[in-house]
């Protein structure tokens, strides 16, 4: 069996093995410093990529002040004018003109019966007309037949009692006898109070107012 003493040599410091031991600590604290410097430092930042240029750029233009404020007139209405619409005419049928054939022979009035008065004809005394003339015709065209009586074929005769100016124009003209149409009576009186004109009466060698029957006769030929 073994025993072991103890040795009376004391225990001595070993150096070396100190200064190992004391290395290592230094290396590994070192080492942990530097795995600590990235979280204490600020990030590192990162390099921005440049910008693409702009492909077009949209320049604001302020807007212009406001102007004043203007008084404004409304419009005055115009009138309207409205198409004027021109009625289209439709041509008549040409018709030849038919002229009424006029009897010359005029025809005496049956004067009232006179005493005292020769040859049947009233006096023409206190300027009163000369009744019963037979009067005579100095201008004496034929009327024109109306139209309307062409169309309707309408004839006849119209009796006109006419009192003659002194200077042989009628101043009155009356229907004595009606033709049946009144368009050929109304023609026949404005014809002759238009357009014709007679020879004044004589009486003691000085012309004066006469009364007479004509007969216009309306025939289509």
């Amino acid at each position: 069996m073994v025993r072991t003493l103890p040795s009376d040599d004391t225990p001595r410091l070993d150096f070396q093995r100190i200064l190992a031991i004391s290395f290592a600590i230094a290396v590994h604290a070192l080492a942990f410093l530097v795995l600590l410097v990235p979280l204490v430092q600020s990030p590192v930042e990162t390099a921005r990529p440049t910008s693409e240029p702009e492909r077009w750029k949209i320049t604001e233009v302020p807007p212009p002040p406001p102007l004043p404020p203007q008084l404004v007139q409304p419009p005055q209405p115009q009138p309207r004018t409205l198409p004027r619409i021109e009625p289209v005419a439709t041509p008549e049928p040409r018709m030849a003109p038919v002229e009424a054939v006029i009897d010359f022979g005029t025809l005496a009035i049956d004067p009232a019966p006179t005493a005292g008065t020769p040859g049947g004809l009233a006096p023409a005394g206190d300027g009163q007309p000369l009744q019963g003339a037979e009067l005579r015709y100095a201008v004496a065209p034929p009327p024109p037949y109306p139209r309307d009586a062409i169309r309707t074929g309408a004839e006849g005769v119209v009796l006109l009692r006419i009192l003659v100016d002194v200077d042989g124009r009628p101043l009155e003209v009356a229907v004595e006898r009606g033709s049946g149409h009144r368009s050929l009576d109304r023609e026949a009186v404005r014809h002759v109070q238009q357009r014709w004109r007679f020879e004044p009466a004589m009486r003691d060698g000085r012309a004066v107012q006469a009364w007479g029957l004509v007969p216009i006769s309306f025939t289509l030929q």
